[in-house]
């Protein structure tokens, strides 16, 4: 609630350790298919249910923000890599659907990418001569036998999952 059964979403609520802060976010996936729907009011009107209300009572907005989240997952990972260039992190949709975290595997692909680059850099690998652009031939190769692949790939099937219903 307030989402139908029909989008895919959530919300939370954690209460802070450092005195009476909570912190709260509502979640929308951008795939719903009402065109009337507002993922702004629809955290408003969550807001507003009677147990959630009584937690912001008297309370102060201290501050706020808003993020799209690249929620891809395994099947949907691009090619990451082309002359000159490679996508790291959030680019290429590393997310942990179920977990919705993501900022190891950015952390890890912008690892792999430098050990690329280094490799590409100090042992002429991944140049291509016809265009002179370094492609980071490594990072792609490393990338899929990573952690990063191995934790994708065991919850490829969560998102997809609801599209199904109940």
């Amino acid at each position: 609630w307030p989402l139908g059964k029909s989008t895919y979403g959530g919300s939370f609520l954690y209460h802070l350790d450092e005195g009476p802060l909570v912190a709260t976010g509502f979640v929308t996936g951008l795939d719903y298919s009402n065109p009337h729907l507002s993922p702004f009011r629809e955290f408003q009107r969550w807001k507003e249910h009677p147990y959630i209300r009584k937690t912001f009572e008297g309370g102060e907005r201290i501050s706020y923000g808003a993020r799209a989240l690249n929620e891809g997952g395994y099947q949907s990972i691009p090619k990451v890599v082309f002359p000159g260039g490679a996508l790291i992190g959030c680019e290429a949709g590393f997310l942990n659907v179920p977990k919705v975290k993501g900022t190891h595997n950015a952390m890890k692909s912008g690892m792999l990418a430098a050990e690329a680059w280094h490799d590409a850099v100090t042992k002429n690998e991944g140049v291509h001569l016809d265009s002179g652009a370094i492609q980071l031939d490594n990072y792609e190769k490393n990338l899929k036998t990573s952690s990063i692949y191995e934790e994708l790939r065991s919850v490829r099937n969560i998102r997809p999952s609801f599209n199904t219903g109940l």
